[in-house]
């Protein structure tokens, strides 16, 4: 029988039985050991096999990757491109963000509205382990105000939707600059030239609506072509990567992204699906398990 160990955040939001109950169900169980296969929340606490598990790209959806997260992610694979052009989906990802009744974004989005034919910056919380990860919460205070003094009043500061103790420092930031900002929804980006972040996967609501993306810093998407990525550096214009970011919006739904609230017995049968598959498979997650397949059990909260 396969030994499992599944770490942290798993124990405590999806259900302590996903891997007391179901995974015993599947011909496996929860044991310690050098040989478990282990699949640890946002970062390895131990150098075991296995893959990571954290927060994905739409509402209630999470991923696995078994190379790394963020730059060390299995989408910036030299051979991922290729699999991301080649593939066909069975539905668009905007047909399923779109359609009725599924949430279109990762968060709940203020109502305010607001238009901008400048540059959008998408604010993270500076305090984010995709920051903390390629440096540190005053790297992204200088970015955003590198931002800053090189747009100037041609500037929206898109303040992250859940609000943050930040904000504060982010109005004196723009004020001083000549920029505006505000807690406002997508309607923001609608006709922008383009948005810039500095690894944030809002870059994937971009995509979604045809947006082109800046990104400043390494993280998920550098090496997919559905950005222009810039190593750190303030470029003026941005290629043209909407196609591309079609594509790999249209792959890591179907390919990538699994819906944290689908039913125990189908998380037990994933993990254990993961456990068993070949480490040389980039994407192992069959699109029965894929969120675009399981997109009715996201909560609308």
């Amino acid at each position: 029988m396969k030994r499992v160990k599944i770490d942290g955040y798993l124990f405590g939001r999806m259900k302590r039985r996903i891997a007391e109950e179901a995974l015993n169900e599947v011909g496996y169980s929860l044991k310690h050991g050098e040989l478990c296969y282990t699949l640890a929340w946002g970062k390895p606490k131990y150098k075991l096999a296995g893959g990571l598990i954290e927060s994905g790209f739409f509402w209630d959806a999470v991923h696995i990757d078994t190379c790394g997260l963020y730059q060390h992610s299995v989408l910036n694979n030299s051979l991922a491109k290729k699999q991301i052009l080649s593939f066909r989906p069975p539905k668009t990802a905007k047909e399923i963000v779109f359609s009725p009744g599924v949430p279109n974004s990762k968060y709940r989005q203020r109502r305010e509205r607001a238009e901008w034919s400048g540059v959008v910056l998408a604010l993270q919380r500076p305090k984010d382990r995709s920051i903390k990860v390629v440096g540190t919460p005053e790297d992204y205070y200088d970015f955003v105000e590198g931002a800053c003094k090189k747009w100037g009043k041609d500037l929206f500061l898109k303040e992250h939707p859940s609000g943050s103790s930040e904000h504060d420092r982010w109005v004196e930031m723009a004020k001083e600059h000549g920029c505006t900002i505000g807690k406002v929804n997508h309607n923001v980006i609608k006709n922008c030239k383009f948005c810039i972040v500095y690894n944030s996967g809002f870059a994937i609501d971009c995509m979604l609506r045809d947006v082109p993306v800046m990104q400043f810093a390494p993280g998920y998407f550098q090496r997919t072509g559905a950005v222009t990525y810039t190593d750190r550096k303030y470029l003026d214009e941005v290629e043209d990567t909407i196609e591309m970011g079609h594509k790999l919006t249209d792959f890591v739904i179907w390919k990538y992204c699994i819906n944290k609230q689908m039913p125990v017995d189908m998380w037990a049968k994933m993990i254990a699906y993961f456990a068993e598959s070949n480490n040389s498979e980039l994407f192992p997650l069959p699109e029965e398990f894929s969120y675009a397949s399981n997109k009715q059990w996201s909560i609308k909260k």
